[in-house]
């Protein structure tokens, strides 16, 4: 008896719940999930776009020259004229420091 009064109340749940899942006027609904489905288009549009960017970017950068290797060997002359030495005119190593003061 029990059972059977579980039973018929679990069954009438259900149907409650079928009953107020039905809805009436669904074409707000509609249109909402129409401009998502645009929404999503358009994002994926833009991903795509950048995606063909990176692939781009990365193709010049394949197609770059290499840059030339540093020399560490190389000597620079830095012609110092007239201007303020301290030390030895002569030394394998010159320190040029420019500052600009208004």
């Amino acid at each position: 008896m029990i059972k059977s009064k579980i039973t018929w109340l679990f069954i009438a749940g259900i149907a409650g719940l079928l009953i107020s899942c039905k809805s009436g006027d669904t074409s707000a609904l509609d249109d909402s999930i129409q401009e998502l489905q645009s929404n999503q288009q358009d994002i994926l549009k833009k991903i795509q776009s950048i995606d063909n960017s990176i692939a781009n970017l990365t193709l010049a950068n394949k197609n770059r020259p290499a840059k030339p290797k540093a020399d560490p060997n190389k000597v620079y002359s830095a012609k110092i004229g007239n201007s303020f030495v301290q030390g030895n005119k002569n030394a394998k190593v010159t320190i040029i420091e420019w500052a600009d003061y208004y």
